[in-house]
């Protein structure tokens, strides 16, 4: 049971309401408990997303003050009463009186949030996707490439987020080397390591939803974290600290935005952007096919960017299976 209240601007009585809402109730009809993870009373944007609240109006009568004063100290002293009545809003819920009290406000639609009506397996499905704990199918179905042909080329996928969540290997030395022997399977056949594709469906510029990273030189040996001039972690370097070091465009590798113009190496991107400190951007940074294109980096640490529903994906060889 969830109940609550609103007020106007210049409401005298407020106070009495959240007395009654929040202690009241919970002596006389033994309302103790609270939402697991949220408290027994606060604002509503403290407290957990619900189908439906009641509501509690007041209305005070009578109300009288009374000034004492001590003829011997000169202190004076004052009190008040007032005679207290309470409703439930005419019948309305409190979703139903926070919208008429505060009709054409951003309180009428903030509401919405909170209380949901019967919206709420749509809420938690939201709520879970922006999480990172749901993977609809609808979606996935379309942009999964885990395994499956793309562009004449076959995929797996890396890691990503949002959607496509997949974390990347919580052992940073295992998951670098496993990045570096992908990279490798293609050196037989290809000629070349195989490329890495980033999808992104929440990006905002068309030519930052698909990108693909083609690998010119050899890696620096790993170590976890940053990249320095004599070391790189490469899982790092493309989810959470984009840097220059042994990755530097036209020098260690070209960037396009299809594969098909990375296999023929058509319209390689002229701009590259780089961290130059300890800062958590992502690939690509602000790089762009001709000039700088903010936000729509990636970050597994932080957030900010464009790229909250992204996957990076790469090449598998014809003989080699997916797993």
């Amino acid at each position: 049971h969830c109940v609550g209240f609103t007020w106007e601007d210049g409401d005298i009585y407020k106070g009495n309401t959240l007395f009654y809402t929040s202690l009241y109730q919970t002596v006389v009809n033994g309302y103790m408990g609270n939402v697991p993870g949220a408290p027994m009373c606060a604002c509503v944007e403290q407290m957990p997303v619900v189908t439906k609240a009641d509501c509690v109006t007041s209305t005070g009568t009578g109300l009288q003050y009374t000034f004492s004063v001590d003829k011997d100290t000169g202190d004076v002293s004052a009190s008040h009463s007032v005679a207290m009545t309470y409703g439930d809003c005419g019948g309305n819920d409190l979703k139903a009186q926070v919208k008429a009290t505060h009709a054409g406000s951003d309180i009428e639609t903030a509401i919405d949030e909170y209380l949901v009506g019967d919206d709420c397996d749509i809420t938690n499905a939201v709520y879970l996707n922006d999480e990172q704990l749901l993977v609809p199918s609808a979606i996935n179905s379309l942009m999964n490439l885990d395994g499956a042909e793309y562009e004449g080329r076959s995929w797996k996928q890396l890691f990503g987020e949002g959607i496509f969540f997949l974390p990347p290997d919580y052992d940073a030395a295992a998951g670098d080397a496993e990045m570096r022997a992908d990279l490798d399977a293609c050196v037989a056949s290809e000629g070349r390591q195989c490329l890495i594709l980033r999808k992104c469906t929440s990006c905002t510029v068309e030519s930052h939803k698909e990108i693909v990273y083609k690998r010119l030189t050899p890696w620096f040996p790993f170590q976890e974290g940053i990249s320095t001039d004599t070391t790189i972690d490469i899982v790092n370097l493309f989810t959470n600290q984009w840097r220059n070091n042994n990755n530097v465009l036209h020098v260690d590798y070209e960037l396009y935005s299809s594969v098909q113009d990375a296999l023929t190496g058509t319209d390689e991107w002229e701009q590259a952007d780089y961290n130059s400190n300890n800062h958590k951007y992502g690939f690509p940074r602000n790089s762009g096919p001709t000039g700088y294109v903010g936000n729509q980096w990636n970050s597994y640490a932080w957030s900010g960017g464009h790229a909250d529903h992204h996957a990076f994906y790469i090449e598998v060889p014809s003989e080699t299976t997916v797993v």
